[in-house]
């Protein structure tokens, strides 16, 4: 049957069973006091380091770079627990005790008179046992912590880890390709520098400096001579038309004239025609009065024979006496043939001039198109070393920037915090650690009390009695002494 006492019936159970209750919480009291006796205190000190996640640790040499997306939560967390591990790996702790000392940090494990190995094997354990790395939850900020009965060991623990920290990030984050990123920028420069050479020497053989530009230039002043060459071969067909019609005129016209003699030479040749020309309107008029058979009309036709005789005779003698003389219009012509067979022979030199010029185009032309295919392959293959180069060089320089970053310890943690030097011992706290005795006593007491008390079977009031007989108690009576 399970019997709820109530709370004057508890105060008088503890009463009754003071003893104990008080032996069990002066147990616990001295059990705590010589803890905080015995124990050897620990003076904690403390470092911070912030991680930054920047893209400034080593500076953009290459001002076409596509930007890197930003670091997400997750890959943060990965770095923080990455570097929280090497904070507490065994490497850095077996570098941290020696450079301490292990007599000075653990003198107790160097005395013991174990082997060396053993000896720093439970030092590793008693360092990782004394060491706190906490990294932050909603931060990037770790947190070194070390426990150490000597303030001053315990500040020189911290530094020396920290200092070890940044020795071992440059070790495990240095660019193993430093060498072979330099060798293979220098043979990339190399090969440029042979494909540059290659070109000029394209570029000299063939008269190049810039094909594409050449190529226009060429083909506008083909189009400027085709014109100036045509426009020379219309004058030379006009120059040719106006000769060959000179010449034909000039055929036409004599190139000597004959002029009559003048002055009283002439004057019995006018004489005659002018007396021939009166027999004959003479003749004319006797035709209406006589027969033409009469004597009268065999006369005047006699008369008139004899006298045109006489001017035959006379004009002969006149033309016999005649001078000669250039013609004019023949010599002008002449003239004229001469200048136009000069203009067409003058037209004729700018043609063949502009036809050669014109030739020379086409055959540079021919040239040119005849060297593109092998031009556009070399300039193709100097960009490409070019890019090439680039690319190398600026990876190269990069890790070589990182590799100088290692070198002189700059790393991406930044200490916030320096390791500081502990005036007061942080273990044991020995208020916290009292009021744990006192509380911890007083709760083994109560348990103590209570367990005792739930052993023993006797009644000892009348409630008691009336909660197990569930009868009622009628009276009391004292037991005799």
């Amino acid at each position: 049957m399970i019997v709820q006492p109530s709370f004057r019936e508890t105060i008088l159970t503890f009463f009754r069973r003071k003893f104990t209750f008080l032996l069990v919480f002066a147990t616990v009291c001295l059990l705590g006091a010589a803890y905080l006796l015995t124990t050897t205190p620990l003076y904690l000190s403390n470092a911070a380091l912030v991680l930054r996640f920047d893209q400034h640790n080593v500076p953009t040499l290459d001002r076409n770079q596509t930007p890197t997306q930003t670091l997400g939560t997750n890959e943060r967390r990965e770095i923080l627990y990455s570097d929280a591990d090497i904070l507490r790996s065994p490497d850095l702790a077996r570098r941290t005790i020696a450079t301490v000392g292990l007599d000075r940090l653990y003198p107790k494990i160097a005395s013991d008179g174990h082997t060396q190995s053993r000896q720093m094997e439970e030092a590793l354990r008693a360092f990782a046992a004394d060491l706190l790395v906490d990294v932050g939850l909603q931060s990037d900020v770790l947190t070194i912590s070390f426990f150490h009965p000597d303030s001053e060991i315990a500040h020189a623990t911290v530094q020396s880890s920290l200092d070890n920290f940044f020795a071992q990030e440059a070790v495990i984050y240095a660019n193993p390709q430093l060498q072979f990123a330099e060798e293979e920028a220098k043979r990339a420069k190399a090969k440029l520098a042979t494909a540059q050479a290659e070109l000029a020497q394209f570029r000299s053989t063939n008269q190049i400096s810039d094909l594409t530009t050449q190529i226009g230039q060429l083909l506008q002043q083909r189009t400027d001579v085709e014109s100036r060459l045509n426009v020379a071969k219309g004058r030379v067909a006009e120059a040719e038309q106006k000769e060959a019609a000179l010449k034909e005129l000039l055929s036409a016209v004599p190139p000597m004239l004959t002029t009559t003699a003048q002055g009283e030479t002439y004057r019995g040749v006018d004489e005659v025609a002018g007396q021939i020309a009166t027999l004959k309107a003479k003749r004319d008029q006797m035709a209406a009065s006589y027969a033409p058979g009469s004597p009268v009309f065999r006369q005047l036709d006699a008369s008139i024979a004899s006298l045109e005789n006489a001017a035959r005779r006379s004009s002969a003698d006149a033309r016999s006496r005649a001078s000669t003389m250039p013609n004019l219009v023949y010599e002008n012509i002449k003239t004229d043939l001469l200048r136009a067979s000069a203009e067409a022979k003058g037209a004729k030199e700018p043609a063949d001039l502009l036809s050669r010029q014109l030739a020379d185009i086409n055959q540079r032309l021919t040239d040119l198109n005849a060297v593109r295919t092998r031009y556009e392959d070399l300039q193709r293959a100097v960009r490409i070393q070019d890019d090439t180069y680039r690319t190398l060089a600026i990876r190269y320089e990069g890790s070589r920037v990182e590799a100088n970053r290692n070198a002189e310890k700059i790393s991406a943690a930044a200490v916030i915090a320096a390791p500081s030097l502990p005036e007061q011992p942080a273990r044991p706290r020995r208020k916290l650690v009292a009021f744990g005795t006192l509380l911890a006593g007083f709760i083994l007491a109560c348990g103590a009390v209570i367990g005792a008390e739930a052993f023993d079977d006797r009644v000892r009031t009348p409630h008691e009695v009336a909660q197990v007989l569930r009868l009622p108690v009628l009276a009391t009576f004292e037991r005799d002494a």
